[in-house]
């Protein structure tokens, strides 16, 4: 056992300097102090460990050591990129027509829903990329998430799926490492593809979904948006609240929102804006972002330290401005910007070659930006603190490397961190729970 964990220490470590410890020294060591070692461990290295011996198989079933690690474990700033399917997926609108047919026609409707969603492939696997150490993983989601369901947004160590039918929206949370699978109560409003945004806590969830409200069948309007809160600590739980009316004009591009600060952001096209929703005061606002004339596939991120980045390519092709990708930092005082940095000219070329005018993605997590581009697997990497710019490695899961895959939309990517324990998922009534299946790769 001392052998075989030192083995997996020594994996853990290998970019350090530091001398591993006599593995005699293990078989003396309480086991308390074992835990909180491996508490410290990083997630794939501790799914490693666990093949040592039966305890530490084990660890994962433990509240206490899942407390533990919740407490201990570090924070790893990873991103989570799923395959889009090169065209929208399909829908029925069974459900937002059943209010206004008759019972034998609903009872056919939700026949052939349920066909349809029968039909459907399965959810592709979660790609974990560690934009530090450079690596791939791979995690299935078959056996959590049931088919006809999108990922929409994130929060620390869950993920938010979405139900594609239109209709009343269906909302599941997940944590990938321990297989926990919670779900939401149904959306009252009917809507088609709404923004959805997601934060979670220890003991809290707050999600929103805004927008694509559908007042017929075959017709949408941004209407209105919707709030879940629950609360363990205050025992407070509101499902889908509606919230105030969004502001006029704002036309949402289906997406995820940014949290920071009690406020979540996210794009308003025709023209760029940026909407913003205070979770405390239950309102919007709009916020007009810099050079907005001149402004392509801009996204709105989080990142390190709670500040609120704006991303885009500014293209002002009649004015001597060169072309480039740009990122500008919210304010303190919630409405100015100001830029904090732009892509290199070298970069630049190399981005808008790979590019081509398909426009492109990003999200940030920590002190790391991802950009991904419309139709291609490939990955661009800004670090905020190094102030570098690299492509990320091809991922070997994806068939093509960095080229596109056939019948492939491009990746859409998460800011995720992997976390053993999410105890927030405890606060919704519907849970199952799932046994573990790791990492792979």
């Amino acid at each position: 056992m001392e052998e075989a964990f030192a083995a997996a220490m020594t994996a853990a470590t290998s970019s350090s300097s530091a001398i591993p410890m006599d593995p005699r020294i293990w078989r003396h060591l309480p086991q308390g102090l074992v835990d909180r070692v491996l508490a410290f461990l990083p997630p794939a290295a501790f799914f490693r460990a666990r093949a040592v011996c039966k305890r530490w198989y084990a660890l994962v079933f433990s509240d206490s050591f899942l407390e533990l690690h919740l407490r201990l474990a570090p924070t790893l700033p990873c991103f989570a990129f799923f395959l889009l399917p090169s065209k929208p997926p399909l829908y029925s609108t069974s459900a937002a027509s059943s209010s206004s047919s008759s019972s034998s026609s609903s009872t056919a409707a939700a026949a052939t829903t349920t066909t349809s969603t029968a039909n459907r492939p399965p959810p592709a696997p979660a790609l974990l990329l560690d934009p530090v150490s450079n690596s791939w993983h791979r995690i299935p989601l078959g056996t959590i998430i049931p088919p006809g369901f999108s990922p929409a947004a994130s929060s620390h160590g869950v993920l938010c799926f979405i139900s594609d039918d239109a209709g009343s929206k269906t909302l599941v949370l997940c944590n990938l490492l321990s297989k926990l699978a919670s779900q939401l109560p149904p959306t009252p409003t009917p809507r088609l593809f709404p923004t959805v945004g997601l934060t979670v806590g220890p003991s809290s969830i707050s999600a929103v979904v805004a927008g694509d409200d559908m007042i017929s069948p075959f017709a949408v309007k941004n209407l209105t948006a919707e709030c879940f809160h629950a609360d363990g600590v205050t025992g407070f739980y509101s499902p889908w609240a509606t919230g105030s009316a969004l502001p006029r004009l704002c036309s949402f591009e289906p997406g995820r929102m940014a949290y920071a600060a009690g406020r979540f952001y996210c794009m308003s096209c025709g023209p760029f804006g940026v909407m913003a929703y205070d979770v405390g005061t239950n309102a919007w606002e709009k916020i007009q972002p810099p050079m907005r004339r001149f402004l392509r596939s801009p996204s709105i991120v989080e990142c390190g330290g709670g500040r609120v980045v704006l991303v885009a390519a500014v293209e002002k092709s009649k004015l001597s401005v060169p072309r480039s990708v740009r990122m500008w930092a919210l304010q303190p005082c919630g409405r100015a910007w100001a830029e904090i940095d732009r892509m290199p000219h070298d970069v630049h070329a190399q981005f808008s070659e790979a590019e081509g005018g398909r426009g492109f993605e990003c999200v940030g997590h920590g002190d790391f930006l991802a950009i991904t581009i419309k139709g291609s697997n490939d990955v661009l990497l800004f670090d905020f603190y190094r102030k570098e710019w690299r492509w990320a490695p091809p991922c070997r899961f994806l068939h093509g490397g960095g080229s596109s895959s056939s019948g492939c939309g491009g990746l859409r990517g998460f800011a995720y961190e992997p976390r053993l324990a999410t105890p927030c998922m405890a606060l919704l009534d519907s849970s199952s729970f799932i046994p573990f299946q790791g990492f792979s790769g």
